[in-house]
């Protein structure tokens, strides 16, 4: 398991109002996202320079970068259709949100070697984001009108996005400098919370009856048969 993960609880029925004005209700988090991320950039650029000159990550910077990439990907969630929860304003983690990033804590030691030359390296990855985005996009939309015209989202489309916005929270945390482990196509988790059907009860397996006494199978090894005329 890649030490950061992407979790998101599928919920078919979903809510048509606010799907259709998803991009309007959405604005707030948008703008405080603009903000964050302002300030995760200079984080990131200071604990470049930490890792180059000290070969770790400060735990302060590694929680508030953390804190950032839950925060965005969340809001990324909602804009994306993944869920219809409003997203929280902290970075903290929210068990009961339906949408979680999981954040390892920082390795004891990273490579100065791979820290400087990160952009560098982060180029596939850039690409490759690029196209990924493109297909969150794709999806949400085929989102939206499933949501709005039917009232549910299939659950093909709902991993879909877990698929994709699991490998952007990956590919962005080994962006942020937070691990030089080159993230994986893959490994994200999506969770059904929409009730299982019920399932027909068990039947019991068919207990074989005892021998009745007297038989031929009571009788023992070289004993001659029973007269059954007597």
């Amino acid at each position: 398991m890649y030490p950061v993960s992407y979790e998101a609880d599928y919920v078919k029925q979903r809510n048509r109002l606010t799907t259709f004005f998803r991009l309007i209700v959405a604005i707030p988090w948008l703008f405080v996202a603009i903000f964050y991320g302002i300030a995760a950039f200079v984080v990131i650029v200071l604990a470049w320079f930490a890792l180059i000159i000290l070969g770790r990550y400060p735990n302060g910077m590694y929680d508030f970068v953390g804190g950032f990439l839950r925060f965005s990907m969340r809001v990324n969630a909602f804009v994306s259709l993944q869920t219809d929860a409003w997203p929280p304003f902290g970075f903290s983690d929210d068990p009961d949100y339906p949408v979680r990033v999981r954040i390892a804590p920082p390795a004891a030691r990273q490579s100065r070697l791979k820290a400087f030359f990160r952009l560098i390296l982060a180029v596939p990855l850039l690409f490759m984001s690029t196209i990924f985005s493109y297909l969150i996009q794709y999806v949400a939309i085929a989102s939206w009108f499933t949501i709005v015209f039917r009232g549910y989202q299939p659950a093909g489309i709902h991993n879909a996005l877990a698929f994709t916005n699991g490998w952007v929270t990956r590919a962005n945390a080994y962006m942020y400098l937070m691990r030089d482990e080159y993230p994986p196509v893959g490994d994200e988790v999506a969770v059904d919370v929409d009730p299982p059907a019920s399932l027909p009860a068990a039947t019991p397996p068919a207990v074989a009856a005892p021998p009745q006494a007297g038989t031929e199978s009571d009788r023992p090894p070289g004993a001659p048969p029973q007269d059954r005329g007597a």
